[in-house]
Formats: C-alpha cells, structure tokens, sequence
C-alpha cells in the first residue's frame, strides 16, 4: 500500500514538473513567427542575440524547451529584465489553450522603446499547432 501510494506521488510530482506540450509548441510558434525575424537582435557578426521571455502577466515553466536559431530562450522575471537591461523579450498577456484552439497575446519589445504588438489564433491539427489567424502591429 505505502509502495503504491508512494508511486503515485512521485508520478504526479514528475508530471506536474515537466512543462505541457502544448504550451511549447504554440510558445515555439511565436517565437518563429516569420513578421517578427526582422526585429531579433544580432551582435557584431550577425548572430542571434539572447531572446528572453518575461515572466511576468503570463509564465511559463523555466524547462519549457523553446529556441530561436539554436539558442534557448531565456525566462527572466520583470525584475531580472530591468536588472540586465534586456533589450529583446516577448511579455505575453494571453495565453489560452481550449481544446484544439488557442489564442495569444503579447508584445515583443525590441530596442529599448519599439514593440510590435502580437494577437494569434491557432487550431491544433493531430499534434500539429498552426496559426489559422494574425494580428500582428509594429508599434
């Protein structure tokens, strides 16, 4: 009985801590977004800079794998944005996911005082997720 219950406390605890799969590939799917390419920062010899998210309105796991050109995104807190002085993060403020849809909001703020403001929709095909609609505004 102890074995049993012990099994399935730890089988909950490593599910919890593993980021849902969902979550990922639409946080991948905006992070690819091809509008938002131009405005990644590069350093003097035109490779990616760090891209971080903002953990703050909507958060993320800290283990959930997303990339940008190889490199792991970074999840930083507001308070660790403003500390390093990132010039690039996504700051999402609607993140929802019912079903085989989801919609997404945020902001990607670049070059200190330029953003582009985000709004998606997506449907979830098998395991595929696909933007079936964008709203995308550089501001």
């Amino acid at each position: 009985m102890k074995i049993t219950l012990l099994f399935l406390l730890l089988s909950h605890v490593l599910l919890t801590a593993l980021p849902p799969q969902d979550d990922a590939q639409i946080l991948q799917k905006c992070i690819d977004l091809p509008q938002l390419q131009a405005y990644y920062p590069l350093d003097a010899h035109g490779n990616l800079k760090q891209l971080n998210v903002m953990q703050h309105g909507v958060s993320f796991p800290e283990n959930t794998n997303v990339s940008a050109n190889g490199k792991s995104i970074a999840f930083l807190s507001k308070k660790q944005v403003s500390q390093t002085e990132a010039i690039a993060y996504f700051l999402f403020h609607e993140f929802k996911i019912s079903g085989n849809s989801a919609t997404v909001a945020f902001v990607y703020q670049y070059n200190q005082t330029e953003l582009v403001v985000v709004g998606l929709a997506l449907n979830k095909n098998g395991d595929t997720w696909s933007v079936t609609n964008s709203n995308i505004e550089k501001r």
